[in-house]
């Protein structure tokens, strides 16, 4: 409103009765109307803020608050696009104070804020302000490159992100390893690790923009210098799986990459454990260098070694001739390896040596069949090779050919040969040697009626050929039911598709042939032995003989049924035979007590609803004695994967090695049932199965399973019966060189190594599965193979 002026101008005026008043009145209106007066000027709002502080992400932001002139108070403020919010922060309408804490960085150079103030009059005014946030400060070196003792130049610089860019470095904890120093101003650690050194080193890092302050905590690893700490490899034998495992000290132990160079094509490493492994051929023995390399991605070693191939020590002869009439000249030539520095020749094993010689002569003057021995010797290592009626002093020789021959010839030469097997075994006598050429022969229940004759398959027509015997399901090949010993003998012959209700092959009723050399393949029986039942006292020798793909349609043993037999089994070979009951290979009957040796047993089955013990099946006081035997992938539809003992069994096994079997039911290797007691030695039960219970062992209530200095997976134990491993058994994996191609040998870092019991071995059980020295380091291994 406008002032009245203090100073008023006088004017004369007339006297008018009763109007002075009024004239002074408008007068007065008039000035107070300001028609003489001036106003004062007003000043618009305006913010006089002149910028926004930075912030950084994760910091509060700096106490800020806007402020303004002109205008009428009181003020109103808002961020116009909300970018504040976009940050994290807010505005106070009220105060203008800007608060929060950032919670996202702006794009490089900040972003625009548009603030506008209200004023009581309703007048506004904006301003755009450069809202700078950093990102959060940190140590972005995570970890520290590793060292090692003797290294020159190491050198690490640590890095940040975020904050305003610029960095001030402190080590703040921590003390470096010696002769390493600190740069604060490029964030740098460098210089030459001394030895001494090794260990973890934790370091303590702060960096600052003057805003914010960032920590980590580091460790700065030093590894001893890396080494390859094996000093000489041990000697590999011609034939012998060989593994040996190279060791390093130093550097990173869990980075090591090793590799070999010019060694011999036989022998490889695995990159991963340095293990040198393979296995050298016959005529390789001798000296070789190579150099094994090991890496750990910081240092680089390598080391040269010399590795020795040597013969293995094994026996081992010719003679000739080995067969023929009285007296009989024969000449021994020694063919063994190992160098040899003695040799001890028994001539017809009978215990007293008769010769010394290296390559001696010797005369046979009676007629008869001859075991040959010879023991030779380097000094500390000797090894002896015993063949069995491997002389034959004939009485008489006969030939047969089936495609040249006829039976009315006199079979006195091959070119006056018999025609049929039959006909030669009816005219031969005892110690007569009849020689059947290579060819196929359809022909059935041959009989040797009681004679020690020698029947020998030859190649006389094809080189490396065998006579074979094909029965084309018609009968079986060969009956011993006539007290026939083991001098009645069939040598080297392919005997298949035999059918008969017992002994798809061969029966044998209280005879005790030798067999050896055969193969059997495709035959079948009904009830018993699909290839060869013995039956009554039937104890045969069976060497070197190969059963596949033979079987029983009805009852037990797929390959050979013992029937109140026992019968000898080494060095032979049971693959893919079958039983529909039980005992997929090898059927123990009444009191049957076959000995076996230096068998393998792979992928046979038991395959009937009851069908049990894929490879072996034991029943009623049986109690074969089975050593040096390898049962793999052998299979029962109902229990005992590789064996199953009923009925007061008690086998005893030594050295064995069971891996790979399986049962549909219980015992992935064993099923035990009505107070069977059988006993494991020196044995290794490893990775076997069942569907139900008892990976390895299942034990029937009233059954005791022992086990002496067994490797064995103890998880695999179960039923109501008793297990008992407390001599000296081993729980972990026994290490095979290659199981998933079938080599079961050991590995040289295997806990079966040296941890067997001596005096377990059978008398005689000098040699393993290789035929190499059983104990070869003063205590026995556990398992089928010696560790040489």
């Amino acid at each position: 409103m406008a002032r009245l002026k203090k100073t008023a101008r006088l004017f004369p005026l007339p006297t008018v009765v009763g109007c002075a008043p009024l004239l002074l009145v408008v007068l007065v209106m008039l000035v107070a109307t300001g028609c003489t007066s001036r106003r004062r000027k007003s000043h618009p709002v305006t913010i006089t803020t002149a910028s926004l502080p930075e912030g950084e992400v994760g910091v509060a932001y700096p106490a800020t608050t806007l402020t303004a002139t002109g205008g009428a108070s009181p003020y109103t403020w808002s961020d116009v696009n909300n970018t504040l919010q976009t940050y994290g922060l807010t505005l106070d309408p009220t105060t203008g104070e800007i608060t929060g804490t950032p919670t996202q960085a702006t794009p490089t150079g900040g972003d625009t804020v548009t603030i506008e103030v209200t004023d009581a009059n309703n007048k506004t005014a904006q301003k755009d302000f450069t809202l700078v946030i950093y990102p959060e400060l940190q140590i972005t070196t995570t970890s520290l490159p590793d060292g090692y003792e003797g290294q020159t130049g190491y050198s690490v610089a640590l890095t940040a992100t975020g904050g305003t860019g610029t960095y001030t470095w402190n080590l703040t904890g921590g003390s470096l390893p010696a002769n390493l120093s600190w740069d604060a101003t490029g964030a740098t650690i460098s210089g030459d690790i001394t030895t001494g050194t090794a260990g973890d080193h934790p370091l303590q890092f702060k960096v600052t923009d003057g805003m914010q302050t960032a920590t980590a905590t580091l460790t700065l690893t030093v590894y001893a210098q890396l080494q390859i700490t094996t000093t000489t490899l041990p000697d590999a034998t011609e034939g012998s799986a060989y593994s040996y495992t190279v060791t390093a000290s130093g550097g990173n132990s869990s980075n090591y990459n090793w590799s070999v160079s010019g060694q011999p094509s036989w022998l490889t490493i695995n990159s991963s454990t340095g293990e040198l492994s393979g296995t050298p051929p016959s005529g390789s023995a001798g000296t070789y260098t190579f150099t094994v390399e090991v890496t750990d991605g910081q240092e680089t070693v390598s080391k040269q070694f010399a590795l020795t191939v040597r013969e293995l020590l094994r026996a081992d002869f010719e003679a000739t001739p080995t067969r023929g009439a009285a007296p009989l000249t024969v000449n021994f030539t020694d063919k063994s390896t190992g160098n040899p520095t003695s040799w001890q020749w028994d001539f017809d094993n009978d215990g007293t040596p008769d010769s010394t010689d290296q390559n001696p002569t010797w005369t046979y003057s009676s007629t008869g069949w001859y075991t040959v021995k010879l023991t030779i010797s380097n000094g500390p290592s000797s090894n002896t090779c015993v063949k069995e009626k491997y002389i034959l002093v004939a009485g008489g020789t006969y030939y047969v050919d089936g495609v040249n021959g006829d039976d009315a010839n006199s079979g006195t030469s091959w070119s006056d040969a018999f025609a049929t097997i039959g006909k030669a075994l009816s005219v031969a006598g005892d110690y007569d040697l009849v020689l059947v050429a290579d060819a196929t022969y359809n022909e059935t229940n041959l009989h040797f009626d009681g004679k020690k004759i020698c029947l020998r398959g030859v190649d006389h027509n094809n080189a490396g050929q065998r006579p074979v015997i094909d029965c084309q399901q018609a009968g079986r090949a060969f009956v011993f039911s006539s007290r026939e010993t083991r001098d009645s003998v069939i040598d080297n012959f392919a005997i298949q598709n035999g059918k008969a209700k017992d002994g798809g092959a061969i029966y044998c009723g209280s005879g005790s042939p030798t067999i050896i050399n055969c193969t059997f393949s495709d035959n079948s029986a009904e009830n018993y032995g699909g290839a060869i039942c013995c039956w009554n006292s039937s104890n045969a020798s069976i060497v070197n003989c190969v059963f596949s793909g033979n079987r029983t349609m009805v009852y037990h043993g797929g390959a050979i049924a013992c029937y109140k037999s026992s019968p000898s089994i080494s060095e032979c070979t049971f693959t893919g035979n079958e039983s529909t009951y039980s005992g997929g290979a090898i059927l123990c009957l009444l009191k049957s007590s076959p000995t076996v040796t230096n068998c393998i047993f792979s992928g046979n089955n038991a395959v009937g609803t009851y069908g049990s013990g894929g490879a072996i099946y034991c029943n009623t006081s049986s109690s074969p004695n089975i050593s040096n035997c390898v049962f793999v992938s052998n299979s029962a539809h109902y229990r005992g994967g590789a064996m199953r003992c009923d009925s007061s069994s008690s086998p005893t096994l030594t050295n064995c090695t069971f891996s790979g079997n399986s049962a549909g039911k219980l015992g992935g290797v064993l099923y035990c049932w009505d107070y069977s007691r059988p006993t494991f030695n020196n044995c290794i039960l490893w990775n076997n199965s069942a569907s139900l219970a008892g990976g390895e062992i299942y034990a029937d209530t009233g059954c005791t399973v022992t086990l002496n200095y067994c490797c064995v997976d103890n998880t695999g134990y179960d039923g109501a019966g008793t297990i008992d491993d407390a001599n000296n058994c081993i729980h972990s994996d026994p290490q095979f060189v290659d199981p998933a191609s079938g080599d079961y040998h050991l590995k040289d870092t295997s806990p079966c190594i040296d941890a067997g019991g001596n005096t377990l071995l059978p008398s005689g059980l000098d040699k393993d599965l290789d035929g190499n020295p059983r104990i070869a380091n003063g205590v026995v291994d556990i398992g089928a193979y010696e560790k040489q």
